[in-house]
């Protein structure tokens, strides 16, 4: 899919953390590591290594993590890209003995953007989350240039490309079902929860870092891209470090205090795309767009949400609230009426009708406008985030 993707991922104030901004580096990182890795064989006990030329022997001989090995003796790698990111690009390959395949990401050691500590922390998040859907770490490598991450395979694609795919083909229709928006979110939040459960924040959830483990239609999903998370206990003081991507990025991370409630804004978002195709907040830049954010003014106009049903706006409005403290946790989102109506029995269906009657009418209330038409200015939003 060959759509413009203006959400590239912005890392600010990230020295305290280690943390290097791919914005103005994106293109050199992924032609440094578009090419095939070189396969070497080195006795896995050694700690260190060295480059052939001693002027690079500092950029080279770092470790991330501890052990340099041979990819190549345990799977054979598909020269064929399969996609690109900030720091490394990814294939698949196949294990020698099973035949089994999965999915190879290789990361650039002497990329500048790339920090050792930054890297290493995502390999030992990975390590750590054990949930179906989060993409599962099988194996890690690190030779004298590169290190590879093997996980599973997912040949679905990306939430990203499917959001495209509809929103081009309905032509300002619902973009996904309520059906299917609250299967992909009750998914999303489901990993969401474990992931705060064990005290991690993700802090760049999108629809990029959504990946479909197959074509079908009802095929699951997998949470990737741990490149931006971290530990963070409830004992510990607020973030502080603005990290994320400007279209799902959370009001109070803006203001350089938050906590784990910033993914929930994330997901509100996401639910808010899913269900019109375009997202809440925008602008023609990112400041434009942060300023959107931080306002957090948004509308349900009618064109798009008419079809939509009470709860799944009141279930956007729960996590798209600008006091974090009032916004849903992701338990709470998973007993929200709407996505426990999509995903449970008869029995509990009952219960959600009951609940339905006592909405207030005023929550069905939308937003229509005389004057200059909409319907072009939502057009713009989706070419500038979608391509379509």
């Amino acid at each position: 899919m060959s759509a413009t993707r203006r959400s590239s991922t912005m890392l600010l104030d990230d020295v305290c953390e280690g943390i290097s901004s791919p914005a103005s580096s994106d293109s050199t990182s992924a032609a440094k590591c578009t090419a095939a890795p070189r396969m070497v064989s080195v006795d896995p006990t050694v700690t260190s290594c060295t480059s052939e030329e001693s002027s690079d022997a500092s950029a080279a001989a770092t470790s991330i993590t501890g052990k340099l090995s041979d990819i190549g003796k345990k799977y054979r790698v598909d020269e064929r890209v399969l996609g690109t990111g900030h720091h490394g690009s990814v294939r698949s390959c196949t294990d020698r003995i099973t035949g089994q395949k999965y999915a190879v990401k290789t990361i650039c050691k002497n990329d500048e953007a790339v920090k050792p500590g930054g890297l290493a922390r995502e390999i030992m998040l990975l390590h750590e989350m054990k949930h179906e859907s989060i993409l599962q770490l099988v194996d890690v490598f690190e030779d004298a240039e590169y290190v590879h991450l093997v996980t599973n395979l997912c040949n679905g694609g990306e939430l990203f490309d499917k959001i495209v795919e509809k929103s081009s083909s309905k032509n300002g229709a619902a973009c996904f079902t309520e059906e299917e928006a609250a299967s992909i979110l009750h998914q999303l939040l489901t990993a969401v929860s474990y992931m705060h459960t064990h005290d991690v924040v993700h802090r760049d959830i999108k629809p990029e870092n959504i990946l479909f483990e197959t074509t079908d239609k009802d095929s699951p999903i997998q949470v990737i891209d741990f490149g931006l998370a971290r530990h963070h206990f409830d004992h510990e003081p607020p973030m502080s470090t603005i990290v994320g991507t400007p279209y799902y990025i959370a009001p109070e991370v803006l203001r350089k205090k938050y906590d784990k409630s910033c993914d929930l804004w994330s997901v509100g978002v996401i639910a808010y795309i899913l269900l019109c195709g375009y997202p809440p907040f925008n602008g023609n830049d990112n400041d434009e767009t942060h300023r959107a954010v931080s306002h957090g003014v948004y509308y349900f106009p009618s064109r798009e949400w008419k079809g939509t049903s009470r709860e799944s706006r009141d279930f956007i409005r729960q996590l798209l609230k600008m006091d974090p403290s009032k916004r849903m946790t992701a338990e709470e989102a998973l007993n929200h009426p709407w996505i426990v109506g999509h995903n449970a029995s008869s029995d509990t269906e009952k219960m959600i009708d009951e609940e339905r009657q006592d909405k207030s009418p005023e929550e069905d209330v939308y937003v229509k406008r005389s004057g200059k038409s909409r319907k072009g200015i939502r057009r713009k939003l989706r070419i500038s985030m979608f391509g379509v």
